[in-house]
Parts: structure tokens; sequence; C-alpha cells
């Protein structure tokens, strides 16, 4: 049976639902229009023939979730809902003939809170709803279609050069027939080789868009606040990486920090590290624990993980009027504490499961109380098991060594030095792993 080819163009989408409501309706009609399609991400507001906005599952969600909101909103009318600023009145509009590339592009662009929401696809002058999970995935099947066929016009040139290596044999039997016959086959394979150069360039070229959506992606800065000074750096050992940070702004005083490392390489492993984030963000803005935000992001992305990819990550909000940083750990490596009098302690608790592996799997918080003058980094694997080219790996001795004599070292110029140090080490040999690292320096509240 002959696979269906994967969409180029939006408007090729077989996943386009059309769902449309009046701002005349109530918030009910909502819910049971999304009770009778499960599947359904989102609904069309209109009024009249005009498009007001867009009402998403998750938006219906968090609405219903406020206290007493099915009393207060459950009777009025969608009108009501848009006028209070509850429905998306300026939702992302897409034409059908965009490229799909373009289309993954323009969603991602949007902000961090916005980035997972539907767009609006117009097709023949009706308003469609796709979802971005569809579109992700869409594109990373593009993008491996791509990289197989790559694969195969490798093959094609390994048969092309057998086949030429054969008929050399067979022709020096037949010498007068060798001159033609070699012409012919290095013609062949000319042929192929060019082909295979320009779907080189083409893919060379998507990587690179690719790279750039996830370098926009990674935070410049860090959050500022006068009790605190943060840096990081992300470094991939691909054209694009499944390595991340984040750090966002809680309330007036606690900051959200990330570090995470996705299982896999790569395109995949770059699309669900976007998932992973816009999860982390959606849910860290709920004001929930870390425990309980490992523990729902965990149960969101295990409904959604076709790829069964996963991630380790530490997730710890800071309370810059205290010093408190109150961490959940995820199967990853747990953060160093580089005390103001030089000491330096690493956390032995034992880390909670993988996110995104195990369903139903519970989480623990920690707490460490930092003083004045004492800092705290963040790292993923790629730090200690970076190679030479002697197959050595840098462990954790040199990074102590690297954290022992920098007490004279802003945080800023330790990452640095981590960075400098695992790149004389590996002296340019590619990394098999990508590089992530986060510090932290409490000044304490002026």
């Amino acid at each position: 049976m002959t696979a269906s080819p994967i969409p180029q163009k939006l408007g090729e989408i077989s996943a386009l639902w059309q769902a449309v409501l009046t701002t005349q309706g109530t918030l009910g009609a909502i819910e049971k229009l999304f009770l009778e399609n499960k599947d359904l991400p989102a609904c069309i507001i209109k009024a009249g023939l005009d498009v007001v906005g867009i009402f998403s599952r998750n938006a219906f969600a968090e609405v219903l979730s406020r206290p007493f909101a099915r009393e207060v909103y459950i009777k009025r009318t969608i009108a009501n809902l848009v006028e209070i600023g509850i429905v998306d009145t300026a939702p992302l509009v897409l034409p059908a003939e965009m490229d799909v590339a373009a289309g993954v592009e323009a969603a991602l662009s949007r902000s961090s809170a916005l980035a997972h929401e539907p767009v609006i696809v117009v097709k023949d002058g009706i308003s469609l709803i796709l979802e971005i999970d569809t579109l992700l995935r869409i594109q990373s099947a593009l993008l491996q279609e791509t990289i197989s066929t790559k694969d195969k016009l490798l093959q094609e040139v390994q048969r092309s050069a057998d086949e030429l290596r054969n008929a050399r044999d067979l022709l020096l039997k037949s010498e007068e027939h060798l001159e033609g016959e070699v012409l012919k086959r290095t013609l062949e394979l000319e042929k192929i080789n060019s082909n295979l150069v320009h779907r080189q360039k083409q893919i060379d070229e998507e990587l690179i868009v690719a790279r750039t959506l996830q370098q926009s992606i990674l935070p410049t800065s860090l959050p500022t606040h006068p009790a605190y000074e943060g840096h990081a750096f992300m470094r991939a050992a691909r054209m694009i990486g499944g390595d991340f940070y984040d750090a966002f702004a809680l309330d007036e005083h606690r900051i959200g920090f990330i570090v995470a490392d996705i299982s896999g390489k790569g395109v995949p492993a770059a699309l669900f590290m976007v998932l992973v984030r816009s999860v982390f963000q959606e849910l860290a803005q709920q004001a929930v624990s870390p425990s309980a935000c490992l523990a729902q992001a965990n149960a969101k992305i295990c409904a959604r993980n076709p790829l069964s990819l996963f991630v380790t990550l530490v997730y710890g909000v800071l309370d810059n009027r205290t010093g408190e940083f109150v961490f959940c750990n995820g199967g990853h490596l747990m953060p160093y504490i580089l005390l103001s009098g030089g000491a330096i302690e690493q956390l032995t608790q034992r880390p909670s499961p993988l996110v995104g592996l195990l369903d139903n799997a519970t989480y623990t918080e920690h707490t460490v109380t930092l003083a004045a003058g004492d800092r705290l980094l963040l790292i993923t694997d790629g730090v200690t098991e970076c190679f030479n080219s002697d197959d050595e790996v840098f462990g954790e001795m040199r990074l102590l060594h690297i954290l022992q004599n920098s007490h004279s070292l802003t945080i800023k110029e330790l990452l640095g030095e981590i960075d400098l140090s695992l790149e004389k080490f590996s002296k340019n040999i590619p990394a098999s792993d990508d590089v992530t690292a986060l510090a932290i320096h409490y000044l304490g509240m002026p």
C-alpha cells in the first residue's frame, strides 16, 4: 500500500478543523462542542461573517479552572467573553498556500504564551483550525523525508561506484569497449553527484533555518533583579541540538530556572525541545510548585509524545528575598553550590524520574538556602562527558578543578572558562553531546 504524500502546503493538511460558533452562543455551547469532539483543539468565533477570534481548548480549561468560573461564565454569551479578554481576538491567520516550514516559523515566532496555541488556516475562503502539534509533526516528517532522500542518493552513489569497479574489471578483458563504458559510467556518476550536492545544499539551508529558530527561542539574557546575577550558554553538538535553558520571572521576587537535556539529537530533539519548553512556561506561570510542575508536565508530554522521546531536567525557583532555591530534579545532574567561602557542595539526593517516559511518575522537591555571595551551577552531562581524540572523558574532577579556582571570577567569566576548557580538552574533535550551563550568583537583598 502506497503511503500518502506528506503535505507541503498548509492547505494540503488533512487535520484541519471547521468548528464555528457565533458571539451569541454561550460558554455552555463551547463546552458541549469540546465534549462532542474530543480532539478538537479550538473553535472559531464569528460575528456575522466576520471572524472575531479563536477560543482554544487550553483557554477553555483555564477559564473553568478559575474559582466559581462555571457559575459566573457558563450562561454568558461569547460576546461577553470577548469583551473581558478571554477570547483571543488576534489569532495567527495563515493562507492555505503557505509552505509548512513558513507556517512553523510564523507559529513559533509568537510569544511563549501563544507558541503552542492553534492557528487559523484560510482555505477557499473558509477559516479552518490547525493544531500546532500537527504542524510540528508534519515539519519533522518533511525533514526526515529530506534526510532519507539524501541517504538513498548516497546509496545510489555507492551502487554506481560498485558497478563502475565491476565494469572496469570486465572491460579490461575487452579493451576496445573500455573507453566508451568508462565515459558512460563517469557521466552517470557526475550526474548523481551533482544531484547529491544540490540536495545537500537544500538540507543545509533547512537546517540553518531550524538552527536560527532554535537560537531565537533561547533567552539572550536572564531576568534581572538587584539580589542576583545570572548567565547561561548552550553549544549544540550538531547544527541543531536538544539541550536548552530558560529563565522567567514568576512574580516581583521569584525567578524560575530550567536546564534540560532532550533524549536524542538533531531535528526530532529540537522539535521536542519546543514542546517541553512551552509546557513548562505554561505550568510555571500558574504558580505551581517545582514538583507539581514536573508531574503535570510529565502527564502532558506523555500524552503527546509519538516519538517516545524524554527529557532530563532541573527546574528550580529562586526567592530573591531569602536566597531560598526550591527545585525538582527529573533524572538530571544535581546542582553544584559554590559557597562564598570557597567550598563546593554537590547535592547527593536521589533524582526523581525522567520526564516524558513514565505515566503517573511522582516527583520530590529539594530546598537549599543561598547566603549572599553563594553561587549555584546547573549543567547538562555534555560538560562532564566531553571526549578528546584519545577517547578520554573530561569528567567531574576537571570540572571541580575549574570551580575550585573560580572564586575570583564572575559567573559570566566562569561559564566562559568552562566552555574554553572543554574546547581545549577536545582539541576541536566534534562534540558527541550538547553542552549547556547556567550559573546564578546570589547577592542578597540590597
